[in-house]
Parts: structure tokens; sequence; C-alpha cells
């Protein structure tokens, strides 16, 4: 590929993703939200693993302190060494699981690591799950070759439904960021933070115990009315 087709490639896939509202909010964990659906309270002590608000797994890495591993995504700290995940690229993931509570996802953000761009993501998606076996898309970017942070490192980018980066209305328990693709292609993958927002749904129990509730109370009232 020649310097002119390799310039408009380039250009074709910024235009593609100039769709996408993302907001740059800064670098470093200053430029974190803070009180995500992991950690509402933001007392998480990563090096112990407690005070989360979820449980968390990945397909390579599980752990936080000690290295720069997975769930490091989720310790609301933005920097290098045990404040980011690296690891072998391919297909890798990390999740947050709520357990019974189920979300409808609002916004999020992810944050670029401290090394080189080429260790960037440049295929990822969020997606959602109820069982951790099926999951489903909420967002998705995808430009070969380009990172979603530019050379930008330590970047704090969010991701609205309200600005039309995703549309998902459903609520789910699981949120999975997996990634398949470096902007390096066959090179290292780093991510260095995750904060995930979203509103409440009831539990499909209580959904239920709530309707069993209401038919009780109108052949009640309409007992009292016979």
């Amino acid at each position: 590929m020649n310097k002119l087709m390799k310039a408009l490639f380039v250009v074709a896939l910024l235009a593609s993703s100039a769709a996408q509202a993302v907001v740059v909010r800064g670098a470093g964990t200053g430029a974190l939200i803070g009180g995500d659906l992991t950690d509402p309270e933001n007392n998480g002590n990563p090096e112990a693993d407690i005070g989360y608000n979820a449980t968390f797994r990945s397909s390579v890495e599980p752990g936080f302190g000690g290295g720069e591993y997975a769930f490091n995504v989720f310790d609301n700290r933005v920097g290098g060494g045990n404040d980011k995940w690296c690891c072998d690229g391919g297909t890798v993931w990390v999740e947050a699981n709520f357990g019974s509570k189920r979300y409808n996802l609002t916004k999020f953000t992810a944050t670029s690591g401290n090394d080189g761009p080429e260790r960037d993501p440049d295929i990822w998606q969020i997606l959602g799950s109820n069982d951790g076996i099926n999951y489903t898309p909420i967002f998705s970017y995808n430009n070969n070759g380009v990172s979603a942070w530019g050379s930008n490192r330590l970047q704090v980018n969010e991701y609205s439904k309200a600005g039309g980066d995703f549309t998902s209305n459903a609520a789910y328990s699981i949120f999975r960021y997996q990634a398949t693709s470096t902007v390096y292609e066959g090179g290292m993958h780093q991510l260095n933070e995750l904060e995930f927002f979203g509103t409440a749904v009831p539990e499909p129990g209580t959904l239920a115990l709530s309707g069993l509730g209401l038919m009780a109370l109108l052949l009640s009232r309409r007992k009292k009315r016979a």
C-alpha cells in the first residue's frame, strides 16, 4: 500500500468513528468520573480486593496487586505499573459481575495505557450478559490500526448512550470489556481503567412479586366493593 492509499485509509477510519460523540475528559486519575457501579462509595481497596460492589473475572492475569494485572482496570487509579493492565495480545477480556443486580448501561469510561499507542486495542467491545455464557454487544470500536485515544497517554474517554455512542436499553448483571486486536498486530495489549455507570432495574423475582401483590390488592378491592 503506497503512502497516498495509507493516508486515505486512515482518513476513512477517522471519519467512520466521527459519529461517536466520545468526550475526552482529560488525563490521569483526576479525569475519572468516580463513584461508578463497581465502587460507588469510592472505598475499594485493590491491594486486598475488598470494598467493591462487584466480583471480577478475566481471561488472563486475574488479580489486582503485584503486577500489571487485569483487575487493575477497576482500581480507580490511572498510571503505570500496578495501576494498569498489560498482557499478551489476541482476544482478551475482563468483566464486572453484579450478581442479582441488573443495570441499564448509560455511560462508561475507558482510559489508555502509559506505554506507546501500538499496545492500545483497535478492535474492542463492551458486552452485557445475565448468565456469564451468552454475551450481547453494547458498544463496539473497530478501527483497524487506529487507537481510540490517538497518541494521548493516560487519557480518559467517556462514551454515553445520551451522546449516541450506543443505544442498548437492555439490563445486564455482567459488563465485559473484550479486545480482539491491538494497533500493532500481534503485539502486547494494554488498558488503564474502566468505569461503568447505569440505572438499576428491578430483579425479575421482584417484578413477579410486585405483580402478584398488585393482583392481590385489586382482588381485595373488588371483594370490598361486592
